[in-house]
């Protein structure tokens, strides 16, 4: 059985892609202040199951999570996330929004403020009103709680 330690690339241009999607969740995490497990359980949920995260083990996600906070504090979430765009596709900028969306509504719920950030987001992920909107109607759907 293959160990996370033997997936592990110290290659930066291998990480570039996987850090530019990850980058616009984490930034959705860090926005309100507060780091809620339940973002925690989707964000590993979906690096876990995303093959553009294969290849790189655990050790590697947390370190390359980490920085993306440190970027966040240091240099600002919509820094952090033009950076991202500009290293992304067009696919992969509207992978990272799903990213962030599902992470945004963990808790199976959108406030108005988190809908605010994902425009903003999305807007700087130059995605159109119509991705948007797309994006967040699906995950809406998916997100659900048990009680709806």
């Amino acid at each position: 059985m293959a160990s996370f330690s033997e997936l592990r690339t110290d290659d930066n241009t291998q990480s570039a892609i996987p850090r530019a999607v990850l980058a616009p969740a984490v930034a959705t995490i860090a926005s309100d202040g507060h780091i809620d497990d339940a973002e925690v359980a989707q964000l590993t949920n979906l690096v876990t199951f995303s093959p553009v995260f294969s290849g790189l083990g655990a050790a590697d996600l947390d370190d390359m999570t980490n920085a993306i906070m440190d970027d966040v504090t240091q240099k600002g979430a919509q820094a952090v996330i033009d950076a991202s765009a500009g290293v992304l596709s067009p696919a992969l900028r509207e992978t990272a929004f799903c990213f962030a969306m599902r992470v945004a509504m963990a808790d199976g719920f959108l406030d108005e403020t988190e809908k605010d950030v994902l425009a903003g987001t999305a807007q700087r992920m130059q995605l159109s009103r119509e991705t948007f909107e797309n994006v967040l109607h699906v995950i809406t759907m998916m997100q659900r709680p048990a009680s709806a």
